[in-house]
This record gives structure tokens, sequence and C-alpha cells, in this order.
């Protein structure tokens, strides 16, 4: 019984690398191109859709797969069309959109099918080589996006500069809604390898590393983050958000933000999460904040 196990998951493993290889097209369809992108749960390809190329639709589309160590669970096609799920029922300019999802027949390897993105991850991007300009149009492009989620009661989980595409005049799209969930949804996709790596450490609420579910709250808290570093050039903690405990935003620290919005920062990047707003500031507070940025 074991060897007969073991022969199934080197023919899956043999199909899978044959999907990786180009040598199998997923739902004689799908033929992957080059890498463009990896996690510790899935993996990210450039990919040929022949119907597009039948009808002479030039968009370019990406597949994300599950990677390898993760491929052959038995509920990682769950996982997979999660992510689907959600994304499907976000329509904004600043978020990635998905295309098709899908099971292979004959490797059963599920994918997801997505636009895209043009620019550089912001991660990828010197904070020197980003000017006022383009501060103001991705901290406003990543405020729209949330906006946008949180009114469709879905909350990221993993807001950080991996997870930004940057185009060249600073607007960006955020992606990667693979641990993503819908508030008050019943049926959640609470898979345990999905904690393996699952959050970026910099970035993360304090109270997630407690156990926590991710809340509107801990998205706020890590885009503040990010905004923080944009405009402060650090982050307001030296490795981990669970600093803010002993050594909460100092006013030296707070000096680096624009005064109209410094005690927003305060409060948003508190260690105690019953101390932070639950709402981002309005668009016209938002662009007074905006102006004064320079």
């Amino acid at each position: 019984m074991k060897a007969l196990q073991v022969s199934k998951e080197s023919i899956f493993k043999d199909k899978y690398q044959a999907v990786l290889n180009g040598n199998l097209m997923l739902n004689k369809r799908y033929t992957l191109g080059k890498k463009i992108g990896e996690g510790g749960l899935s993996e990210v390809y450039a990919v040929t859709d022949i119907y597009s190329q039948y009808f002479e639709d030039s968009r370019d589309l990406v597949i994300k797969m599950p990677s390898s160590e993760i491929a052959d669970k038995k509920d990682v096609a769950a996982f997979v069309y999660s992510e689907y799920s959600l994304l499907s029922s976000l329509h904004h300019e600043n978020i990635v959109k998905a295309v098709d999802f899908g099971i292979d027949e004959d490797s059963n390897i599920p994918y997801l099918i997505m636009q895209k993105l043009e620019g550089d991850l912001l991660v990828n991007i010197g904070l020197h080589k980003i000017d006022a300009k383009m501060k103001r149009n991705l901290a406003s492009s990543l405020y729209k996006a949330m906006v946008h989620m949180h009114n469709k009661g879905i909350v990221h989980a993993d807001i950080n500069p991996t997870n930004i595409m940057m185009g060249p005049d600073g607007y960006a799209q955020l992606f990667d809604f693979g641990i993503s969930q819908s508030i008050g949804t019943k049926k959640r996709f609470n898979l345990a390898y999905k904690k393996i790596n699952a959050y970026n450490p910099i970035y993360t609420a304090p109270e997630v590393f407690e156990g926590k579910p991710p809340s509107r709250k801990t998205d706020l808290f890590s885009l503040a983050c990010v905004l923080y570093e944009l405009y402060a050039g650090e982050l307001p903690f030296e490795k981990s958000s669970r600093e803010l405990q002993e050594k909460p935003l100092s006013k030296k620290q707070l000096k680096k933000i624009p005064l109209i919005q410094r005690s927003w920062f305060k409060k948003i990047l508190s260690y105690d999460p019953n101390q932070r707003p639950e709402k981002i500031p309005s668009c016209i507070r938002f662009k007074s904040y905006l102006d004064s940025c320079t």
C-alpha cells in the first residue's frame, strides 16, 4: 500500500514538473512561460492563452499556481479558489483583476489566471527614487484600494511592499490575496499550511502574532507602516511591530510625518488595536494630507 502511495506521488510530481517545463498545457488552454515571482505557498508565471491568441486578444496574463510543497495537498484547490472568489468580487483599478480559475483535468493542478501588472514591486524601488508626486499617487492608490476592499467586507491580511506594484507615475496596484479573508463569511478556508510564511513579520499588526484573526484594523496598521516608511524613510520600529508595546511612536518620529496626519499615524500605529480608528480618513482630509507632503 505504501509503494502504491509513493507511486501516485511520483506520478503527480512528474506531471507537475511537465507543466513547469512547458510540456503540458493546462486544460488544453494555458501554457506556462517565464517565472515572474514566488512566495511561500505559490508561484507566478507568464502564461499563454490559446483562446486569447485565436481571438487576437493582446492582453498579457499570468498564472498563479500552488508551489510544489503544497501542490499535492487534498485541499489545495480550495486554497486557490478562495483567492479567486475574493478577487472576482473586487473591481477596482488599484487591485489586480482575476480572469479565470480552473483545475487541470490531467494533473489536478488548480490555478488562478490574472492580469499581468506593469511596473516594479515597491520593495525593489529605492525610496530616494520616489518623488513627492509619486508618493501622493501611491498613497492615494492604496487608500482607495483599501476602501473598496473593506466596503466589500474583505481583509487583505498581508499588505506590504512585496505585494504592491507601482507604475512609473506612482499609481499602484495591490495583489496577492492568497491569505485574505471575507469578514462575516461562514465558510472559511483555514488551511493548516497557510500559516507557513503567511504573514510578513515586519508589517504585520502585533495582535496577529498573538493568534488573533486579521481585521480591517490590522490592514490599516500594515498600510500605515508602508506609508510611514515611504515618508520617513524608515519603519516606525526596528524589526517587529511588537516593539511598539515598550516603545510607542515618539514625538521625534511623528515629526517625520506631515503635521495634519500625525494624530492619525499615532493612533493607527498603536500597539493596542482598541486605540486604533476603524476607518480611513475622509477624501477631503486625505487630499489635504497629500497636498501637504513634499
